[in-house]
């Protein structure tokens, strides 16, 4: 590998420690090189499984000590995709169905969704959606973006709505890089983006373009970060034959390709890798000719061996998703076959992770151009910290130095910050040796503003608001704006097939967003705009010469005769400005239309009525609310409007919903009567009930 900047060397060092728990404890027992299959347990006392279908994603929260699991198809293998969100607690046997906020639309072929350990959120990338029923068109095509984030402990799912994006596909390889806080995208169903990295906090995305890369339409390569050599390891494919082991150094930028004898089976072999933080290998889970095998790679040996011994039960291509989880150094395979399996295997024992650092934190003074920082030691440790600091634009660029060592009472101030540029600390112990540990990174920018509500008042005015980002000091905000081409739901034939009515009022599809203009000359103090430099009434865009997202829909996908869409569209976005003056980056996207009605929930009302509710939405002068019920599974079943005119009312029965499987969707209407962004879908009497009642009450999802 090339060689890397002096301090990345000590960082790797002390990075394993920010994925370990926060107290050291002893691990749980557990057999060496030995696959134990943990769940359905049918020799123990048994628990409910829900069955999962294949083609799902798992990622591991460990500061919760949970698995959150997505995706994915229903219990009947095929059916429809998921949008379901669950947790697993291993220790227990336990699974959770979630009932959250919102979500985004359902998704197959959605492996490698990764947590962003230092902001603590679930990252959902998207994948394949509609194509097997019980979805609605619009909620696909209007909410179907490239980063989605669900945040456990608020049990809440936001779309991030980043712009410009790549064109993210399903069976791509996603990892989370600790040291930097980013995530590293390559691959995935004929995608062509190539090597591309997304920055949560600043939610923004960077194409790499690194020379000689992996094909970029690989598809579902095994990809994982191995932070004890700070590389991405990437080998194998579903559809490919190629015997190389790809290593990706973010630090450089460069790929390299290593034909190692011996290597895995490399024919179509369908890989899933992991890394062990604690050991500092990459372990892997492949189809091999007579049954799945596996294998583990030193990175800094560039080796593969093969382990022998029993293997998990054999199963399909997508049919697995594989983790590690260090605070108790065991990988869990989540293993699709005839039931949901989940697998767990030790490579090695290893020494228990020290107590570190925590939760660093600053709070940033313009007028003194200084930053304290403070963080705290688990329990009543007193070692001593070094603090690093370093400049540059992105964290895999930043030029790392020692500001202080031998810091013993969890604070500091740095002075003689640069005003409009960022400067970036973290703190770890000194010495450098495996299990020392390592803050998260913070920034003297910003966080980005993720909630904004957007209220049309008339076709002149449109009044924004929106809530302070969390955890930062802000000296104001600045207020973008981009012009939008959409095709109504009457010209979208792919929304105009199932619903019932379409209208000028409904947007179906977005094809195009502008370029975004600064509405703001100087910083707001307050988080509120007025714009009243709109023209609504003048209609839409129909075509943008410059743009920062395209959805070309195709001839055959808009119908000539349909109505457009009756006013313009406008998107905007907010960027908070720090004390240094410093902005963060661009808020997700918000439209002049009312956002996803949440918290929608139904009921069973006897054996032929449905019952539902919702939360009201923020945006100010709404006419009321719009239900859809989805009549059938698929495009030909209609999403009938069952309410003639809106209503205020947060609560609606439908009397006439029947013995059958229905969905349903709320969406707010606005002041000219938009319908907004469409709820994510509730059902009754749904399909594969049983496996759902040790999980729902009266009042469900």
């Amino acid at each position: 590998m090339h060689s890397r900047r002096p301090l990345v060397a000590s960082f790797i060092a002390v990075a394993l420690a920010a994925l370990a728990p926060p107290l050291a404890a002893a691990d749980p027992e557990h057999p060496l090189r030995t696959w134990v299959k943990r769940h359905p347990n049918k020799e123990t006392a048994p628990k409910p499984s829900p069955n999962l279908g294949y083609e799902g994603s798992i990622a591991y929260a460990r500061d919760a000590g949970l698995l959150i699991r997505h995706g994915g198809h229903n219990q009947g293998g095929g059916g429809e995709q998921h949008a379901e969100t669950w947790t697993y607690d291993l220790a227990r046997d336990l699974w959770t169905l979630k009932h959250t906020n919102d979500a985004p639309p359902g998704v197959c072929c959605a492996q490698q969704n990764v947590y962003h350990d230092a902001l603590r959120k679930f990252v959902r990338f998207p994948a394949f959606s509609y194509s097997h029923g019980w979805q609605s068109p619009r909620e696909v095509q209007l909410k179907n973006s490239s980063v989605w984030t669900y945040d456990l402990a608020g049990d809440t799912w936001r779309e991030m709505r980043p712009l410009p994006a790549p064109g993210i596909s399903p069976l791509r390889g996603a990892a989370y890089d600790p040291l930097r806080e980013v995530i590293v995208v390559h691959g995935g169903e004929s995608a062509s983006h190539g090597t591309v990295v997304y920055d949560l906090y600043a939610n923004t995305w960077h194409w790499m373009q690194p020379d000689d890369p992996p094909p970029a339409d690989i598809s579902q390569p095994g990809f994982t970060y191995d932070p004890v050599h700070d590389v991405f390891v990437l080998f194998g494919s579903q559809t490919k034959d190629d015997p190389r082991t790809w290593l990706y150094s973010l630090g450089t930028n460069t790929w390299e390709a290593h034909e190692t004898m011996p290597h895995p089976p490399a024919r179509t072999n369908a890989a899933v890798l992991a890394a062990d933080t604690r050991n500092g290998i990459v372990l892997a889970n492949l189809k091999g000719k007579d049954g799945l095998e596996t294998w583990v790679f030193d990175a800094g040996e560039k080796k593969w061996s093969q382990i022998a011994g029993p293997q998990p039960d054999d199963s399909g291509a997508r049919n697995r998703v594989l983790t590690y989880l260090p605070d108790i150094n065991q990988f869990i395979l989540e293993n699709r076959t005839r039931e949901q399996q989940l697998w767990t295997y030790r490579y090695a024992e290893a020494p228990a992770p020290l107590a570190g650092p925590i939760e660093l934190s600053i709070e940033v003074d313009g007028e003194t151009r200084a930053a304290a920082l403070t963080w705290k030691l688990d329990q009543d440790e007193t070692r001593p910290i070094t603090v690093y600091r370093g400049e540059g634009e992105v964290s895999w660029k930043v030029k790392w130095s020692k500001a202080a060592e031998n810091v013993a009472d969890g604070a500091y101030r740095a002075t003689d910050l640069p005003p409009g540029k960022i400067t970036w600390f973290r703190v770890g112990a000194p010495g450098g040796t495996p299990g020392e540990g390592l803050s998260n990174i913070v920034r003297t920018q910003p966080a980005v503003v993720t909630r904004a509500v957007v209220s049309v008042i008339d076709p002149q005015r449109i009044e924004l608001s929106w809530k302070p980002p969390a955890g930062s000091k802000v000296a104001g905000y600045h207020v973008e704006r981009a012009d939008v081409a959409v095709l109504s739901s009457d010209q979208d034939r792919r929304v105009k097939e199932p619903y019932r009515p379409t209208t000028d009022l409904a947007i179906g599809r977005i094809t195009q967003v502008g370029e975004f203009h600064r509405l703001t000359d100087e910083p707001l103090r307050e988080a509120t705009f007025s714009d009243t430099t709109v023209d609504l009434e003048a209609g839409p865009k129909k075509e943008i010469e410059k743009t920062v997202f395209d959805s070309d829909p195709g001839r055959r996908a808009v119908d000539p005769e349909g109505k457009p869409y009756r006013y313009a569209v406008y998107a905007y976005r907010i960027r908070a400005v720090g004390p240094l003056g410093v902005e963060s980056g661009p808020s997700p996207v918000f439209y002049s239309i009312p956002s996803a009605v949440e918290h929608v929930f139904s009921r069973e009302e006897g054996d032929d009525a449905a019952q539902l509710r919702w939360e009201a939405n923020p945006e100010r002068g709404l006419r009321g609310y719009s239900v859809y019920r989805h009549d059938g599974r698929w495009n030909k079943d209609p999403i009938v409007r069952l309410t003639e005119n809106p209503i205020a009312e947060t609560r609606y029965i439908d009397r006439a919903s029947g013995k059958s499987t229905r969905r349903y969707e709320i969406v707010a209407v606005d002041a000219l009567g938009q319908e907004g962004l469409p709820s994510q879908p509730v059902w009754t009497r749904r399909e594969w009930a049983s496996y759902y009642v040790p999980y729902v009450e009266d009042w469900h999802q």
